[in-house]
């Protein structure tokens, strides 16, 4: 069946979530000087650690939104510290954080050339994501990709997170799409390719850091840009080496 539509992950594949969160570290550095114990690689990992474990909190309604940002700081102060933060501090550096993420919210490279090419090309286009549909509009209003996105499909919404095939058929229900009528591009292997693959649709992985492929038959970019390469995998039709800058 000829394509029809492309469903993206938002974030670190659309929205660079990647650069927001580095920015936002940097700032929370500067801010408080507990967290000079670590390089920044390390807080960098312990963040993302942490807040993959919260997210999960959220998405399962056992915390707010809120209630998650503020406990991820009162314990990342409580590791680097040894004691817990004084009253109202971990509050304090959830707002540095969260202001300096948002300041610094930018599309990923590539993305909006990429959504504007395949939209002239009569292509549907969703966003599929693990996070919440209000975080996830505003995202795409800031980076003014709102008006180059049919659908939004939020695990929030649905109820499943991906890898659940059930997420990617929802899509495909609100889209009139069969499977082989879509591709699914994300940069999460587990959630993104496996669940994909899991719901017959063709994907392909943006594995923006190099890393090894698990299944080599699955087609690969790197970057959104330059935009004829990106496409031309997306579309099913390139040839082109990975590492090519044709």
């Amino acid at each position: 069946m000829p394509l029809r539509g492309v469903l993206f992950d938002m974030d670190d594949t659309l929205f660079d979530h990647n650069y927001s969160t580095d920015q936002a570290l940097a700032a929370l550095r500067v801010e408080e000087s507990t967290f000079a114990v670590w390089p920044p690689h390390e807080l960098r990992e312990r963040h993302s650690a942490m807040l993959e474990t919260l997210h999960a909190e959220v998405l399962s309604f056992r915390l707010s939104i809120a209630e998650a940002r503020e406990e991820r700081f009162r314990r990342l102060f409580t590791d680097a510290a040894d004691a817990p933060p004084p009253p109202g501090r971990a509050l304090q550096l959830a707002d540095v954080y969260r202001l300096s993420y948002r300041a610094s919210w930018r599309p990923v490279a590539g993305a909006i050339d990429l959504l504007k090419d395949l939209r002239a090309a009569n292509l549907s286009i969703a966003i599929v994501t693990n996070n919440l549909v209000a975080e996830q509009t505003e995202k795409l209003r800031a980076c003014r990709m709102d008006p180059l996105v049919d659908a939004l499909i939020t695990s929030e919404e649905i109820g499943v997170q991906k890898p659940d095939p059930q997420i990617f058929r929802e899509t495909l229900t609100r889209l009139g799409l069969q499977p082989d009528e879509a591709v699914m591009v994300g940069d999460a292997w587990r959630a993104d390719i496996v669940g994909a693959l899991a719901a017959d649709i063709r994907p392909v992985w943006f594995n923006w850091r190099g890393t090894p492929t698990p299944d080599a038959k699955v087609d690969e970019i790197r970057s959104l840009e330059p935009l004829a390469r990106a496409a031309s995998v997306i579309r099913g039709r390139s040839h082109i080496p990975l590492h090519s800058n044709s």
